[in-house]
C-alpha cells in the first residue's frame, strides 16, 4: 500500500482509487455502465389500459358494497375493490346493451359526460 494520498482522497488507509475500469471478468463489472450488454428493457403489455374515475353514490349503497365486497371477494375472485367495482359497471352494461342494443355494444365515448344534476321535464 502506498503511504502517498492522491489529490481527492486523503490518506485514511485507503487503497488509492483505480485508474482504470475493472475487466470485463471482474464479478461487479456487469453493474458498470458500458461494461454489460445492453438489452432493450421491453414495457410489460397491459391487459387493458385503465382510466381513473370519480363518482358520487348514496353512502348507504357504497357502505353496503363494501361490506359485500369484503364478505365475499375471495369466493367470487375479486383481487381488489376497483376489480369488484369493474365487474359490477360490466354486468350493469351488458345488461344495458342486451335490453336496449340487441346484444351489441354501443360506440366507445371517450368524451366527458355533463355534470351536474339532471333537469326534469316539466
Amino acid at each position: 500500500m502506498s503511504a502517498e494520498p492522491t489529490p481527492s482522497r486523503p490518506a485514511l488507509g485507503l487503497p488509492p482509487r483505480r485508474i482504470v475500469a475493472p475487466a470485463a471478468e471482474a464479478p461487479l463489472a456487469r453493474m458498470l455502465p458500458g461494461h454489460r450488454p445492453e438489452t432493450p428493457k421491453q414495457a410489460e403489455p397491459k391487459d387493458t389500459e385503465t382510466a381513473n374515475m370519480t363518482v358520487s353514490i348514496p353512502a348507504a349503497l357504497r357502505n353496503r358494497a363494501r361490506a359485500a365486497y369484503r364478505a365475499t371477494s375471495y369466493a367470487e375472485g375479486d383481487n381488489t375493490w376497483s376489480h369488484f367495482v369493474a365487474k359490477a359497471i360490466e354486468a350493469e352494461t351488458a345488461r344495458r346493451e342486451t335490453e336496449h342494443n340487441k346484444g351489441e355494444m354501443y360506440p366507445s365515448w371517450g368524451e366527458n359526460l355533463p355534470g351536474g344534476r339532471r333537469l326534469k321535464d316539466s
